[in-house]
């Protein structure tokens, strides 16, 4: 993809500090009265008149129906209420479930009513990939009998570990993975109430052995006790052999006390690595009010407790997202907008269910203003953010066309209720180039002059890591921003320190927050319609002049990409490349490498883990592609070829063997080069000599057991491990290969990473 030159006036930023604090009062009443949405008049038939000449233009310009004024909290609470109704009770953050697909059918519903805009070219596009894990819920619910009466309650499963099969399978009702068919666990005992440590240590096997254990989740709350205490308790109680365990919550909005943090989400039920198979659900103790249970004590008068579960858990899974593309007025520059859907259901109004209903409002306002914005606008729902970016990874890797547009990005993840005491405020994140010696966050900056226009008072901040979706977008040098309503520099534990991944994140709280909801969609809705008007130079980085490519073909772990090379990305952009990607699915091209200064073949890899069935599908290069990459060499093109004995995710941890590791050797054997068994030693290399990919370095960190040995016919070693190559560059035809024995030197663990000077000395010699 190419970035467009534009001419702009040039914010320059004299300082990271954020502006000075706004207090609560500041933004306006907690819950105010919505906004009237006037409808403007349908004066011409557009259908058949030419759509341009009756337009009113928008952005600086003046409007008959200001779009900002169709903002409105009681419109958007409304949209989140029916958001929040979608299937509620079958599984928090619900990626890769029918949830999902329920969600996004909402939302390309809600798209295709919206006349003005799908007669202006309104294109809706549904995208489908592969999670790791997956999950879909059943059935989970707990009835409770008492003298004779029965009450059924809602209650949750939880969906196991994200990334380890064998913790997975563990809450999967039938313990067998890719089992669709409707097979409950139904366990029916007397119940066992435990609201201690002191009772968790205490109770004797007996005691507890095939009983229904409701347990205060208090006592094994690991956003309040860690993680690692957390999962001592839980593991203690659940080696007592229960028959089923409700981990039951309570609602507070008091600093230190348990509001149920994760309890449906990666409890530490999640981590506890035995073979007992049992139901591990979850309930509030609010919901058992209609039974005339109010606390513990009358929780104690219950007879006997029936737990239900009929949970499915796959792999791999299977998620989607959808874009929503607005035609602007100039078609070659675009504005993407963002938010994450896998978490709609109730819990989930907050996290993320007010990002996907901002994302429709935008789309709202502008339709029923009849507005066209300045440059064209791309709504992107994500599924399964939850486990782990993949529906934002998946858009970057497959939409180079819009990133190549792109001005820049915004995420809104997500709205948010505070604990007493402490105090929420919007803030604006995103990834400076600091490390390469500029500071400036241009795009943030903007976005909190412009919405200080609109009377909405913002923070910004510079955060370097990965904190939501629009984190993939970085490593492509996309400017990019996450727009949060919180405190990110709270102390307390962010989803803690407000009810996010809690049972409480729901419309009750919502409803308390419809102002900030409103103030976050004005950015968005200012986002699409100013900045193209604007036109601000948001890019600290060098205009392009260079292009640099990936390829994914047969890379499917999504993060083994710019995604979670997000540094080297970076680096690439700092030095004036255009960097592009070649998708997993797609086979690359003479075309894909056309002009490209830098190839970079990422690891064969697929999904499933080696731990299960690895004949559903297999990834290898193909001979045309084969010939393709060599023919780049030869014709003298630098190829950086890599390996990695494990799956990796985010910034460089390892986790499953990749069984298909010894598939790059049809590819390495073209270049005289062959990956051996046995990983090396160590998590630093030794730099060879002084060629100028090794200049002024003293070590390469690696990962440890991650990288294999290669032999090498020809070329000249530039880094050892144990006296043994481990980068080698090989001269072939006119071009040259830069092989690397882990794929993770082109990661990092940390901040400022590690190997910055090696990857700056890759980008300057590819130039």
């Amino acid at each position: 993809m190419r970035r467009y030159a534009v001419s702009a006036l040039v914010l320059t930023i004299a300082c990271l500090m954020p502006e000075p604090s706004v207090s609560a009062q500041d933004h306006g009443p907690a819950f105010p009265t919505g906004v009237p949405l006037p409808v403007p008049p349908d004066r011409v038939d557009l259908g058949t008149a030419d759509a341009d000449q009756v337009l009113r233009p928008v952005g600086r310009r003046s409007v008959e129906v200001d779009p900002y004024s169709l903002v409105s909290s009681d419109d958007l609470l409304g949209l989140l209420e029916e958001l929040t109704s979608i299937r509620p009770h079958l599984g928090w953050r619900t990626s890769t479930t029918s949830g999902e697909r329920m969600a996004l059918d909402w939302v390309e519903s809600k798209l295709a009513g919206l006349s003005f805009l799908t007669r202006r070219g309104l294109e809706i596009e549904r995208e489908t990939f592969r999670t790791f894990t997956g999950v879909e819920f059943r059935e989970t619910s707990v009835t409770l009998r008492r003298d004779g009466e029965e009450f059924t309650a809602p209650a949750d499963g939880a969906p196991g570990h994200r990334d380890v099969i064998g913790w997975t399978v563990r809450f999967d009702s039938d313990g067998a993975l890719n089992d669709d068919d409707p097979d409950p666990v139904v366990v029916d005992a007397r119940p066992l109430i435990v609201r201690t440590a002191t009772e968790i240590y205490g109770l004797a096997a007996s005691q507890v052995a095939g009983r229904v254990v409701f347990l205060d989740y208090a006592a094994v709350d690991r956003a309040l006790l860690g993680t690692n205490e957390a999962i001592t308790r839980a593991w203690v109680l659940i080696d007592k052999q229960p028959a089923a365990i409700v981990l039951v919550t309570e609602f507070s909005n008091t600093v230190g006390v348990s509001h149920g943090s994760f309890a449906g989400w990666l409890n530490p039920y999640t981590w506890v690595d035995i073979q007992t198979h049992i139901p591990v659900l979850s309930l509030r103790l609010e919901d058992l009010e209609p039974f005339g249970i109010r606390d513990w004590d009358d929780l104690a008068d219950v007879d006997r407790a029936t737990v239900r579960w009929d949970v499915d858990l796959f792999a791999p899974g299977h998620s989607g997202f959808l874009v929503a593309r607005i035609p602007g007025r100039d078609s070659t520059r675009a504005v993407i907008l963002g938010a994450h859907v896998d978490s709609p259901n109730t819990p989930g109004a907050f996290d993320d269910g007010s990002g996907s209903v901002g994302l429709l409002g935008v789309a709202r306002a502008l339709d029923r203003a009849r507005a066209v914005p300045p440059v064209d606008v791309v709504l992107v729902w994500f599924g399964s953010h939850e486990r782990g970016l993949y529906g934002s990874a998946n858009f970057t890797a497959r939409h180079g066309e819009i990133l190549d547009r792109a001005i820049a990005m915004l995420q809104m993840d997500c709205l948010g209720h505070p604990l007493d005491g402490l105090v929420n405020e919007i803030w604006l994140e995103t990834w400076s180039y600091e490390v390469h010696g500029d500071a400036s966050i241009p795009w943030p900056s903007y976005l909190f002059s412009t919405a200080a226009e609109h009377g909405v008072p913002t923070q910004t901040a510079d955060v370097h890591g990965l904190v939501s979706d629009n984190s993939s977008f970085a490593g492509f040098g996309v400017p990019q921003a996450n727009m949060i309503f919180m405190d990110p520099s709270e102390p307390v534990e962010v989803h803690y320190a407000n009810h996010l991944h809690d049972p409480y994140d729901g419309m009750d709280l919502a409803r308390l927050e419809g102002r900030a909801l409103a103030d976050m969609t004005t950015i968005l809705l200012a986002a699409a319609l100013e900045t193209g008007a604007d036109n601000p130079d948001v890019q600290p980085a060098p205009v392009a002049d260079r292009r640099a490519v990936f390829v994914g073909s047969h890379t499917e772990a999504v993060h083994m990409s710019p995604v979670g090379l997000t540094g080297f990305g970076m680096a690439l952009t700092w030095e004036g490349f255009d960097v592009d990607m070649v998708p997993y699915g797609r086979a690359v091209t003479a075309a894909d490498l056309a002009d490209a200064d830098l190839v970079v073949a990422l690891p064969v890899h697929d999904y499933p883990s080696p731990d299960w069935d690895t004949s559903v599908y297999d990834e290898e290069w193909t001979t045309a592609e084969l010939d393709v990459l060599e023919d780049y060499v030869s014709d003298g093109g630098l190829l950086v070829l890599t390996n990695t004995a494990h799956r990796l995710k985010y910034s460089n941890i390892p986790l499953d063997r990749n069984e298909d590791w010894s598939d790059v050797n049809p590819l390495a054997d073209r270049f005289g080069v062959s990956f051996r068994v046995g990983t090396i030693r160590g998590d630093t290399l030794d730099p060879v000599g002084n060629h100028p990919l090794v200049a002024g370095l003293t070590a390469i960190r690696v990962i440890e057991g991650n990288g294999h040995g290669f032999r090498a016919d020809t070329g000249e070693v530039l880094a050892t491990a144990d006296g043994e190559p481990s980068v080698v560059i090989v001269p072939h035809g006119a071009g040259e290969v830069l092989v690397l024995s882990d794929l993770g030197m082109l990661g990092a663990a940390e901040e400022p990473p590690v190997n910055l000077p090696f990857w700056e000395n890759v980008a300057r010699y590819a130039r």
